[in-house]
């Protein structure tokens, strides 16, 4: 659900740039005051495995495929303040290294799959769950589900909203809107299940990183899940990358072949942006740059998708740290 830049004007991509950074700034202020620093590493791991997992398309339909989004798993364990900035360092790394998605749509995009889903899916996911010191496991996965889909949906509506106050739109407001939506319900409906998957091994393996305050103590330690999550992660960027479906994703299908776009409503600008973006991106579209007419090799994938783990694995570790100390200073810079 990566949005390119030719989907908005500069204008509404500005605006979109700058609520996302918003967003960002009120996350970054929100973790100074409420940081886990037990749940670093998690950041870390999480983030390393939501960039690894969405290099994994699977088919939904005849011509279409769709990828985790992990905004929500996200929000789950994490917190919705630290998900945003955890989604927001993914789709950064794969917008400026791998040339996954726009430079200029990166704002919507952060918003889209970052801010909204987060904030609205952990908001869901706390009403099902109530104020309830105990939880039954039933309503603990039910709510997961619920949240994921209903939080995904939510991210693939505002891309139609989106294009239609850019004005570039070639079809009417109602059909991009009911097919974008319509394509996601049946993403959204695998994005639950694995949410649902993910924190059910999770919460069986260490309760407390899922509820907070959870008395058993689980099967495993908290380096053991973060490591397995870690290793997790290196293996579907190495791997399962290499036999993802090469079908176009959900909002590719929908734009595709199908005029969703006026050319002649295309700015200069916007082209020149894409043309930019296209020649600096060290990996684009997750491989070595070859010549035309010679694939650069599967291996190249494999590499970007441990590469680009491990990027944002090293970037979360790296402002949770700049975070945890700000957080410290603040009570002296307040003397």
């Amino acid at each position: 659900m990566h949005m390119a830049n030719e989907l908005l004007t500069p204008g509404v991509a500005a605006g979109f740039i700058g609520v996302s950074a918003a967003g960002i700034g009120y996350s970054s202020w929100r973790m100074r005051k409420t940081m886990d620093e037990s749940k670093i590493p998690l950041m870390g791991v999480m983030g390393a495995f939501v960039f690894a997992a969405q290099m994994v398309n699977f088919q939904i339909l005849p011509g279409s495929s769709g990828h985790l989004g992990g905004g929500v798993l996200l929000a789950i364990l994490l917190g919705p303040a630290a998900a945003t900035l955890v989604m927001s360092a993914i789709l950064i790394v794969q917008c400026l290294v791998f040339n996954d998605g726009g430079l200029l749509a990166l704002g919507a995009n952060i918003f889209n799959m970052g801010v909204l889903p987060c904030y609205l899916g952990y908001g869901i996911y706390r009403l099902i769950l109530g104020r309830e010191k105990q939880i039954a496991s039933g309503r603990l996965y039910l709510a997961c589900f619920v949240a994921t889909f209903l939080g995904m949906l939510s991210g693939a509506a505002m891309v139609p909203i989106e294009v239609a106050l850019s004005g570039v739109s070639a079809v009417p407001f109602g059909k991009f809107f009911a097919v974008m939506v319509g394509v996601h319900i049946l993403i959204a409906t695998v994005e639950g299940a694995v949410t649902f998957a993910v924190v059910l091994f999770i919460h069986k393996m260490r309760p407390s990183l899922v509820l907070e305050g959870a008395e058993v103590e689980g099967m495993m330690s908290r380096k053991a899940v973060m490591v397995t999550v870690l290793l997790v992660a290196l293996v579907t960027g190495a791997f399962l990358s290499l036999i993802a479906c090469g079908l176009p994703d959900g909002l590719e299908y929908v734009t595709s072949g199908k005029t969703v776009v006026n050319e002649s409503n295309i700015s200069k600008s916007v082209t020149a942006v894409t043309r930019f973006q296209d020649r600096v991106s060290p990996f684009p579209g997750y491989s070595k740059r070859a010549p035309e007419g010679h694939e650069a090799g599967a291996w190249w994938t494999s590499l970007s998708g441990i590469l680009g783990s491990l990027i944002v694995l090293a970037i979360l570790y790296a402002v949770a740290m700049l975070l945890r100390q700000r957080k410290k200073a603040t009570p002296a810079e307040q003397r």
